[in-house]
Protein backbone atom coordinates (compact mmCIF):
# COMPACT_ATOMS: atom_id res chain seq x y z
CA UNK A 1 0.00 0.00 0.00
CA UNK A 2 3.36 2.00 -0.38
CA UNK A 3 1.99 4.63 -3.32
CA UNK A 4 4.13 7.47 -4.51
CA UNK A 5 1.47 9.90 -3.22
CA UNK A 6 2.02 9.05 0.35
CA UNK A 7 4.41 11.33 2.21
CA UNK A 8 5.94 10.67 5.64
CA UNK A 9 5.34 12.41 8.80
CA UNK A 10 8.59 13.97 8.61
CA UNK A 11 8.04 15.19 5.07
CA UNK A 12 5.00 16.46 5.64
CA UNK A 13 5.86 18.67 8.88
CA UNK A 14 7.60 21.15 6.34
CA UNK A 15 5.32 21.15 4.02
CA UNK A 16 2.22 22.06 6.82
CA UNK A 17 3.93 24.85 7.85
CA UNK A 18 4.46 26.74 4.60
CA UNK A 19 1.45 26.17 3.16
CA UNK A 20 -0.05 27.83 7.19
CA UNK A 21 2.45 30.99 6.50
CA UNK A 22 0.89 31.02 3.11
CA UNK A 23 -2.19 30.65 4.35
CA UNK A 24 -1.77 33.28 7.40
CA UNK A 25 0.10 35.78 5.04
CA UNK A 26 -3.18 35.63 2.46
CA UNK A 27 -5.72 36.32 5.63
CA UNK A 28 -3.13 39.42 6.53
CA UNK A 29 -3.21 40.96 3.52
CA UNK A 30 -6.69 40.80 2.77
CA UNK A 31 -7.11 42.30 6.16
CA UNK A 32 -5.29 44.80 5.38
CA UNK A 33 -6.56 45.74 1.52
CA UNK A 34 -10.06 45.17 3.44
CA UNK A 35 -8.97 48.42 6.25
CA UNK A 36 -7.08 49.95 3.79
CA UNK A 37 -10.16 49.82 1.23
CA UNK A 38 -12.49 50.91 4.40
CA UNK A 39 -10.32 53.91 5.19
CA UNK A 40 -11.02 55.76 2.30
CA UNK A 41 -14.80 56.51 1.43
CA UNK A 42 -15.99 56.79 -2.28
CA UNK A 43 -16.78 60.49 -3.10
CA UNK A 44 -20.43 59.61 -2.78
CA UNK A 45 -20.08 58.06 0.79
CA UNK A 46 -18.01 61.40 1.95
CA UNK A 47 -20.83 63.44 0.54
CA UNK A 48 -23.48 61.33 3.34
CA UNK A 49 -21.10 61.58 5.78
CA UNK A 50 -20.27 64.91 5.46
CA UNK A 51 -24.42 65.57 4.75
CA UNK A 52 -24.95 63.49 7.99
CA UNK A 53 -22.35 65.68 9.81
CA UNK A 54 -23.69 69.20 9.00
CA UNK A 55 -27.24 67.39 10.58
CA UNK A 56 -25.95 66.40 13.08
CA UNK A 57 -24.28 69.42 14.09
CA UNK A 58 -27.19 71.56 13.24
CA UNK A 59 -29.15 69.67 15.27
CA UNK A 60 -26.68 70.03 18.31
CA UNK A 61 -26.54 73.51 17.80
CA UNK A 62 -30.23 74.51 17.29
CA UNK A 63 -31.03 74.53 20.97
CA UNK A 64 -28.44 76.37 22.08
CA UNK A 65 -28.75 79.09 19.13
CA UNK A 66 -32.42 79.25 20.28
CA UNK A 67 -31.32 79.64 23.74
CA UNK A 68 -28.53 82.49 22.83
CA UNK A 69 -31.23 84.41 21.00
CA UNK A 70 -33.65 84.28 24.08
CA UNK A 71 -31.10 84.90 26.00
CA UNK A 72 -30.71 88.21 23.54
CA UNK A 73 -34.29 89.21 23.67
CA UNK A 74 -34.43 89.11 27.25
CA UNK A 75 -30.96 91.11 27.45
CA UNK A 76 -32.47 93.94 25.03
CA UNK A 77 -35.73 93.81 27.24
CA UNK A 78 -33.42 94.38 30.59
CA UNK A 79 -31.46 97.28 28.80
CA UNK A 80 -34.89 98.63 27.97
CA UNK A 81 -36.23 98.64 31.21
CA UNK A 82 -33.32 100.39 33.00
CA UNK A 83 -33.01 103.10 29.95
CA UNK A 84 -36.57 103.69 31.12
CA UNK A 85 -35.41 103.81 34.72
CA UNK A 86 -32.39 105.80 34.32
CA UNK A 87 -34.88 108.63 32.34
CA UNK A 88 -37.10 108.33 35.04
CA UNK A 89 -34.73 109.02 37.85
CA UNK A 90 -33.51 111.39 35.85
CA UNK A 91 -36.66 113.24 35.47
CA UNK A 92 -37.17 112.60 39.36
CA UNK A 93 -33.95 114.16 40.28
CA UNK A 94 -34.74 117.83 37.64
CA UNK A 95 -38.06 117.88 39.39
CA UNK A 96 -36.48 117.59 42.60
CA UNK A 97 -33.89 120.03 42.19
CA UNK A 98 -36.44 122.86 40.93
CA UNK A 99 -38.62 121.98 44.15
CA UNK A 100 -35.57 122.47 46.24
CA UNK A 101 -34.62 125.94 44.56
CA UNK A 102 -38.46 126.78 44.96
CA UNK A 103 -38.19 125.93 48.57
CA UNK A 104 -34.74 128.02 49.06
CA UNK A 105 -35.49 130.68 47.65
CA UNK A 106 -39.32 130.78 49.38
CA UNK A 107 -37.80 130.34 52.86
CA UNK A 108 -35.14 133.36 51.55
CA UNK A 109 -38.25 135.42 50.90
CA UNK A 110 -39.89 134.54 54.58
CA UNK A 111 -36.40 135.21 56.27
CA UNK A 112 -36.35 138.61 54.84
CA UNK A 113 -39.36 139.53 55.70
CA UNK A 114 -38.76 138.25 59.39
CA UNK A 115 -36.01 140.24 59.22
CA UNK A 116 -37.86 143.06 58.28
CA UNK A 117 -40.17 142.98 61.02
CA UNK A 118 -37.53 142.74 63.78
CA UNK A 119 -35.88 145.95 62.63
CA UNK A 120 -38.92 148.10 63.27
CA UNK A 121 -40.15 149.48 65.70
CA UNK A 122 -43.51 148.03 66.53
CA UNK A 123 -46.10 149.90 68.93
CA UNK A 124 -48.33 147.31 70.60
CA UNK A 125 -51.61 148.72 70.95
CA UNK A 126 -54.46 147.44 73.04
CA UNK A 127 -58.31 146.44 71.74
CA UNK A 128 -59.21 149.48 71.27
CA UNK A 129 -56.26 151.22 69.34
CA UNK A 130 -55.04 152.60 72.15
CA UNK A 131 -51.29 152.66 73.53
CA UNK A 132 -51.62 150.93 77.18
CA UNK A 133 -51.65 152.65 79.71
CA UNK A 134 -48.41 152.73 82.34
CA UNK A 135 -49.92 151.45 85.76
CA UNK A 136 -48.30 152.89 88.76
CA UNK A 137 -46.55 150.97 91.04
CA UNK A 138 -48.29 150.61 94.46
Amino acid sequence: MNSKSEISGVQAEPLLRSMEEEISNSVRVNRLTNRLGGSKPQPDDVEDVNQSIGELIEKVSATSIAELEKLISDMKGVRNHLKAEGDRIQQEMARYAHLSETASFSVKIISESLGQWRKEPTMITTDNGRPPVARAAR
